[in-house]
């Protein structure tokens, strides 16, 4: 028999008797947020309905759709994020600014359930810029503060972290005419 052969028939024969826990010494373990992906379809007439309304000019009519599309999903499925940001944006267009802000606050908190802290963090920027139109300074402070802390707690790069500064920075300099 080769030396060779020996030592390697040794070094197998041993590693079996090793402990097995030698392998899974302490180690931290992490546990990820569950996201739900369902496919939106084009053919799903919910949408192709939001879609025309859309097309027509009629915001807020489909702003509705969306919004009851995204309050369907799950609250960790990223396509409810789309949804509600949509749904906002709709709103807005329509001069529903206190629903324009909801959908956005909604849209935020579901990026933030699927792990997203920079797209939450823009759109508690874009909520802040709407409770601006709503007249709505309190939900304007507490936007902008939110969007900053979320760029300090989750550090992010410096490029995303400045804009969010820029941003919030521009939204708090606005002046709110306070509707009744």
């Amino acid at each position: 028999m080769s030396t060779g052969f020996r030592i390697l028939s040794a070094a197998a024969a041993a590693s079996l008797f090793l402990p097995t826990t030698l392998g899974a010494q302490d180690r931290p373990t992490f546990e990820l947020p569950s996201i739900t992906v369902t496919a939106l379809s084009e053919a799903d007439p919910l949408y192709e309905s939001a879609a025309s309304l859309y097309e027509a000019g009629e915001w807020e009519e489909a702003a509705k759709l969306y919004r009851d599309a995204a309050e369907g999903m799950p609250e960790n499925d990223p396509n409810s994020y789309v949804t509600y940001d949509q749904s906002a944006r709709l709103y807005f267009y329509a001069g529903e600014f206190g629903d324009a802000r909801n959908m956005m606050e909604h849209a935020a908190g579901v990026a933030k359930a699927t792990g997203d802290m920079v797209s939450a963090a823009y759109r508690h920027v874009d909520a802040a810029f709407i409770a601006v139109w709503e007249g709505y300074a309190g939900k304007r402070r507490e936007h902008v503060a939110a969007a900053e802390q979320y760029a300090v707690d989750y550090e992010f790069d410096a490029a995303d972290a400045d804009k969010i500064q820029a941003l919030t920075r521009g939204v708090a300099a606005l002046p709110v005419e306070e509707k009744d």
